[in-house]
């Protein structure tokens, strides 16, 4: 959404919406996927049937991370819940997020299912040449996992879920969420997005892009007459507000009646993998801090826009993203 120059269980202690945006809670848990993503850059074009010489790094990501360690950055304390395999990569995982400051809320290991691993291989210019998905372990995510956490969950005033949980997982988390605390989604892909058709009505903020909302409408959508009536059409379904990001036209936010539409930001770009993630974690840092929704939404703008500049999808340059950015 960035162009180039030149170049988402009891409740002990309930916090109210209207609360949580006149005080500053400052704290977001965030449930969903948390895997080792690998980067394989060949040397050569890639030749089918052969050894190809490659480059390979490794780093965590999967949405939910992504969210937690940028809102981590923006000075927000962040919790992050996924399932890990009883393996190596996942304790290498959880060590790492305990380094780094994330609250780890963890759910029991999986003996038969290894820790998820997304492999990109890409070209020698960076252009995706195939990725590998070794995400099933998430499927095997229920509702049951999450006894005895109650505690834990109702510390949190705000919640963010991904779709890369299954959607009695999404359900079941909606249901005991309530009225509190303030729930926010991520429809994380085109494939994944129908899973939020369910629990459309508890969101109090949904993101998504454009081709995710087309899919939760069921409409076509080409121009920036469709992108908003796709918001209100969301908005209709229940959620209270409605994040619609549009790549090079920027982004829009939908609430009751009224939209707004926040133009994109130009930067020169290194690579686009954590807009979106670095979009929703600044948005939900200003909620936390007590703007509104579309207030917030400056902050989250501006926080891609300082991620798309680094190669991954978090970058430590957002510990300098003022407050300021969001204005009055």
């Amino acid at each position: 959404m960035f162009l180039r120059k030149t170049i988402a269980l009891t409740v002990r202690k309930p916090i109210s919406r209207v609360n949580l945006l006149e005080k500053n809670t400052k704290s977001v848990l965030c449930i969903g996927a948390a895997h080792w993503d690998v980067r394989s850059e060949c040397h050569t074009t890639v030749r089918q049937g052969t050894s190809n010489p490659v480059t390979v790094s490794r780093y965590p990501g999967g949405v939910a991370h992504n969210v937690a360690m940028n809102l981590n950055r923006l000075g927000v304390k962040a919790g992050l819940l996924s399932y890990w395999g009883q393996d190596v990569a996942g304790d290498a995982l959880e060590q790492q997020f305990v380094a780094q400051g994330l609250d780890i809320l963890t759910l029991p290991r999986s003996e038969t299912f290894s820790t998820a691993t997304y492999t990109a291989v890409l070209q020698p210019g960076g252009e995706l040449a195939f990725g590998l998905a070794d995400m099933e372990i998430y499927d095997h995510v229920s509702p049951a996992m999450f006894a005895g956490l109650e505690e834990r969950l109702a510390s949190y005033p705000i919640w963010f879920i991904d779709t890369n949980m299954p959607v009695s997982v999404l359900e079941a988390l909606s249901r005991q969420c309530g009225s509190d605390p303030f729930l926010a989604a991520d429809a994380v892909s085109v494939a994944k997005a129908s899973k939020l058709n369910s629990i459309l009505k508890y969101l109090d903020i949904l993101f998504c892009n454009v081709d995710e909302a087309s899919e939760l409408v069921g409409q076509t959508i080409v121009s920036e007459e469709d992108i908003v009536k796709a918001g209100f059409a969301l908005v209709n379904k229940g959620a209270k507000a409605v994040v619609i990001s549009a790549g090079m036209k920027g982004a829009y936010i939908f609430e009751a009646e009224d939209f707004k539409h926040f133009p994109a930001i130009e930067v020169e770009i290194t690579d686009v993998t954590g807009a979106g993630d670095s979009l929703i974690a600044g948005t939900l840092s200003g909620i936390a801090e007590g703007y509104k929704p579309d207030v917030a939404l400056k902050r989250g703008i501006n926080a891609a826009s300082i991620t798309v500049k680094d190669q991954g999808a978090t970058s430590e340059n957002l510990r300098d993203l003022s407050l300021g950015v969001i204005g009055s």
